[in-house]
């Protein structure tokens, strides 16, 4: 256990990773509340994350925090070395930013809506890169992942021959997880896809970057 805590807390230049991280998620959850106003779809795990809340009449931040929290004590069992403070951060912060962002919006500029096609593309470009970016910046901190993105690393490291690759097994988690929330209500649409597509590789794009950032 204390070995465990010394990975955890113990990085070099801690204050800029847990910075950076902060920021991060906190601009994924003001993402997620324009999208879902775009109403083109979201990330997988927020499709169906927004219509559960909905469904259970909660706040998108309180669902996805017990969401989390339940996921959590699975990967605290099976995956202990994906945990750490950028994990903690995911949980709770990019839900109740999100709620933040859709409080502030409604309450200083309540009749807003993206009007025409041009407008609603332009906007979708903007938002879905600011989103993409702060995943990668998120994931390149190296503190920890979301209880939702440790599961299918776990699943892949469960397998004794490493026949299926990760990246099939990550396909297979989002996608079924996409499938669902489109099954209780939620949307999926063209920000999906793109998500799914552009993620990895802006990730590798800037991972590299904040590194030396951090370093």
């Amino acid at each position: 256990m204390k070995e465990f805590l010394k990975s955890i807390f113990h990085k070099p230049h801690m204050l800029r990773r847990v910075i950076f991280c902060v920021i991060g998620v906190t601009l994924m959850g003001f993402c997620v509340s324009w999208l879902n106003l775009l109403a083109w779809g979201t990330d997988p795990c927020s499709v169906m994350n927004l219509a559960m809340a909905e469904n259970l009449g909660m706040s998108f931040g309180s669902w996805q925090a017990l969401f989390n929290c339940v996921l959590f004590v699975f990967v605290a069992w099976k995956g202990r070395e994906n945990i750490g403070i950028g994990t903690v951060c995911n949980m709770f912060i990019v839900g109740y930013a999100c709620d933040l962002m859709t409080w502030l919006r409604e309450t200083f500029i309540p009749d807003f809506t993206f009007e025409g096609i041009v407008q609603k593309i332009v906007a979708c470009v903007v938002i879905l890169f600011i989103f993409v970016f702060s995943v990668a910046v998120y994931t390149s901190v190296g503190l920890g992942a979301s209880p939702y993105d440790s599961i299918p690393e776990i699943i892949y490291n469960a397998q004794k021959t490493k026949k299926v690759p990760f990246r099939v097994i990550r396909i297979l988690w989002d996608g079924g997880i996409a499938v669902f929330g489109y099954l209780i209500g939620g949307t999926v649409g063209i920000v999906t896809v793109l998500m799914a597509l552009t993620i990895g590789p802006m990730a590798e794009a800037v991972r590299k970057r904040i590194g030396r950032f951090i370093e």
